[in-house]
């Protein structure tokens, strides 16, 4: 893509290999589009294996809420990452915060994202069972992906910390050990560019191996009217130098690696590794202004964007979306890799013992996201001043007027993060007639420095971010340099016992101890603060725990009760502790498999204790937790997939959340605590999701050629994207408090092709696909720093692709 500039030519070569003439030359093992095929002849759904306990198990026996994905369904759907994952689950939503690789994932209510390097998301993320363990990064591409479990409500006795609202389960493919080679190109709108090559070698003295490489490229949907401007941070942060505006907005361009091998080392000891990288460069969303805030900062912002006809500026305000902006965004380039090592001894028919070593590393690189669209603002620090003096005659002055390169942001955010993690597990499972035991003791830890610089209402002289002695003082301004150092380690256990033949109950333990430390450097805020760069630590234990009863009343159905509970890390922010947050969830549930496999209904219903919530807090400018709010959160979920004939399959599933604040306290200016209850609203938690899909196969022709096609709608309901009611400087409600709130909308995609096309001893499987083919105009995302700002989303795609089996 124009902005983003590569140095991988491996790309090229795999997408000639599929689209050139050569195309016959291309094999691999099985095909995704046989897969579906079988679903569809077979008259009846197929068993969906997950691992929710830990433990293999039929999907539709595990007194879970899980909703599982097959590789057929990632392929079909083009699913590389967790983004892609939104609303295809009841009542998970996952939104985009600006910069790609940052989401925020909202499950039952519960919702996790943060960019900040000490603290923990709320969202467990687990690939091929190693948890990873920061947001920033979260969002890699994984090039074989096999099945992604979504686990709704807290995990927090066989998953641990952190799977407060659920778990994320990716799990990537194994090896065939059969020699196969797969190839997958495809070509679309926005100069889209996919290719995946998959190479599985032959099995040789018990090892199986497999090889995967993806190449994904999309331009960004907006141009940026500041592409190829430097803005220098030198002076600001040591390492970051130069960053460069890119040319477009949302765009990505993507390389990632996995590699499997198993080994049979024993006719009872498997060893299992798994290896992925992924080296991504992407560029945050379009933004733009609604319109400043009405309270008092927000009115000395619009007086500047007042000024902007006058000194040349562009204020990207407007309540419809515009293209091109005016964003000082650069390209963000993240690298993530990961080892898992597992091995699997089977000492008895009843007793397995595994060892589950994990080591994963993150580098994002220096990078700026102009998260209030403020980088085409022309105004200097002398007219600033003029303004908080009332002198607007002294803001007009020619002497004060901004030079042609000067800018004016009312926020800057820049930043840098890494991340090394290592985690090792020890699980003994028992399985008996009568009962199901996991049990185990688990170990994490990890060192992240990060340097994150701010500056608001921040002038930049000819390209230069220069430190503002008085304006720092003033609005908190500089740079905050720290390095996150915590440790955890855990016993657990859980029994299933069975009653008998219908009755079976479920308990289980986690004992945690956390210990946190926080080395600050440096911390950006305003004069006067009361903590500062120096060694922090504190040590946190918790106790979590589930309960549950099972009844069968028949072998197709599956009924369940349960309490669980889970919690999120406490720790230090700014050198101030916080502590963990919990939660405790209340859940009736009901599975099916009727009209002799052909139909699969389940459903849910829970009632949710959320207590200590972690609220962000200010003091002086610098940003840290209170304890400080509780909430209820209540909801109930359903789940349909049906075969109402031979190659038809149609699946849908929709989910409702209220979510309500009990308390909600909020630390203002003079360090006491207000009562806000009645005032704010958990952002990014849609009222209802929604899913709808139909897939039909249609019967075998010629030499086994079969026609497909597919439609899906997902649903987001009303959505609020900001916490906090908007006022005027008197308490009314603001003009602006209204545009808060995103409407409920559907975003439908589409695929047509045509598998089992005989190229020699290849075959060949060609569709067409499209996603947002209405062309939803929804913004995602929205933000109240001095004004209301909003992210608005990529528009309709579509492309053709190409899938070579031999």
């Amino acid at each position: 893509m124009t902005s983003l500039q590569r140095r991988h030519p491996l790309h090229t070569a795999l997408l000639a290999c599929l689209l050139g003439p050569g195309v016959a030359t291309g094999a691999l093992a099985q095909q995704a589009s046989d897969a579906g095929a079988a679903i569809g002849r077979a008259g009846a759904l197929e068993e969906i294996v997950v691992t929710a306990q830990r433990r293999e198990e039929n999907l539709q026996s595990v007194p879970i809420a899980v909703t599982a994905l097959g590789a057929h369904d990632i392929q079909q759907l083009r699913i590389t990452n967790i983004n892609d994952l939104s609303s295809l689950a009841p009542n998970l939503s996952i939104t985009p915060q600006g910069q790609q690789t940052i989401p925020a994932l909202a499950i039952r209510g519960v919702v996790s994202g943060t960019s900040d390097n000490a603290v923990d998301p709320k969202v467990g993320i687990y690939v091929d069972g190693i948890y990873v363990g920061r947001s920033v990064g979260a969002i890699f591409d994984l090039a074989d992906i096999e099945r992604v479990e979504v686990l709704r409500g807290p995990q927090g006795t066989l998953f641990g910390r952190n799977a407060t609202a659920g778990a994320l389960s990716i799990v990537t493919a194994a090896p065939t050990g059969e020699f196969g080679l797969r190839a997958d190109a495809s070509l679309g709108s926005d100069n889209a560019r996919r290719g995946k090559l998959t190479l599985n070698l032959p099995e040789w003295r018990g090892l199986r191996t497999k090889l995967s490489y993806l190449y994904d490229e999309i331009d960004g949907y907006a141009d940026n009217l500041l592409g190829g401007r430097n803005i220098d941070l030198s002076a600001r942060a040591a390492g970051f130098g130069k960053l460069r505006y890119a040319d477009q907005l949302g765009g990505k361009e993507v390389n990632a690696l996995h590699f499997a091998a198993q080994y049979d080392a024993t006719e009872r000891l498997s060893i299992d590794y798994r290896f992925d990288y992924s080296d991504s460069d992407t560029v945050g969303n379009p933004v733009q202004i609604v319109g400043p805030l009405e309270d008092q900062t927000g009115q000395l912002w619009g007086g500047v964007l007042a000024f902007q006809p006058l000194t040349g500026g562009v204020t990207n305000q407007s309540t419809a979306r515009l293209d091109p902006v005016a964003n000082a965004s650069s390209v963000e380039h993240v690298e993530t890799l990961g080892h898992n090592l597992t091995l699997t001894w089977e000492a008895s028919d009843a007793l397995t013992l595994k060892s589950i070593s994990g080591w994963r590393e993150l580098d994002q690189d220096p990078n700026i996201f102009d998260l209030t669209a403020t980088g085409g603002v022309r105004f200097s620090s002398a007219q600033l001043f003029a303004l908080l003096g009332g002198n607007i005659g002294g803001a007009l002055d020619p002497a004060a007027q901004p030079g042609p390169n000067d800018s004016f942001f009312s926020l800057l955010t820049a930043r840098s993060t890494e991340q090394e993690q290592f985690s090792q597990e020890l699980q003994l499972q028992v399985s008996t007639e009568r009962y199901e035991l996991v049990t185990g003791l688990f170990y994490f830890e990890e060192e992240s420095p990060a340097t994150n610089v701010l500056g608001v209402f921040q002038p930049v002289v000819d390209g230069v971010v220069m430190a503002n002695p008085l304006l720092d003082a003033l609005f908190g301004s500089g740079t905050t340099i720290t390095e996150a150092n915590n440790d955890s380690s855990a016993a657990y256990a859980q029994l299933t016992w069975y009653l008998n033949d219908s009755v079976d109950l479920t308990g289980g333990l986690r004992y945690t101890s956390d210990n946190r430390e926080l080395r600050i450097d440096s911390l950006a805020g305003a004069t006067g603060a009361v903590f500062g760069p120096g060694d922090y630590q504190v040590d946190y234990e918790e106790l979590t725990y589930t309960g549950t009863i099972t009844w069968r009343p028949t072998a197709d159905i599956t009924t369940y009760a349960k309490v669980s509970t889970g919690y999120v890390s406490g720790g230090l922010l700014s050198g101030i502790p916080y502590e963990p947050e919990t939660l405790t969830s209340y859940e009736l549930g009901f599975k099916s498999q009727l009209l002799e496999n052909r139909l699969r209904l389940n459903l849910a219903a829970f009632y949710s204790d959320y207590e200590d919530l972690q609220i962000q807090a200010f003091l002086n400018g610098r940003q840290f937790f209170d304890n400080a709010g509780k909430a209820s959160i209540e909801g109930a979920e359903a789940e349909l997939e049906w075969l109402p004939a031979d190659g038809l399959t149609l699946t849908a599933s929709v989910g409702y959340t209220h979510h309500s604040y009990d308390e909600y306290f909020q630390r203002s200016a003079d360090n006491t605590f207000v009562d806000i209850t009645d005032d704010v609203s958990q952002q990014f938690v849609p009222k209802t999701t929604g899913r709808l899909s139909a897939q039909y196969y249609a019967p075998t022709f010629g030499n086994g050629m079969q026609a497909f096609g597919r439609v899906d709608g997902v649903y987001q309901g009303d959505t609020m994207l900001t916490a906090n009611t908007l006022r005027d400087p008197e308490g009314q409600l603001s003009s602006l408090n209204d545009a808060r709130e995103l409407a409920g909308y559907w975003r439908v995609g589409a695929r047509l092709g045509l598998a089992g096309i005989r190229l020699g001893d290849a075959e060949l499987t060609a569709s067409l696909y499209g996603d947002n083919l209405l062309d939803e105009d929804y913004y995602p995302n929205a933000n109240t720093a001095f004004a209301l700002t909003r992210m608005y989303a990529r528009g309709r795609t579509y492309g053709l692709e190409l899938t070579l089996d031999l």
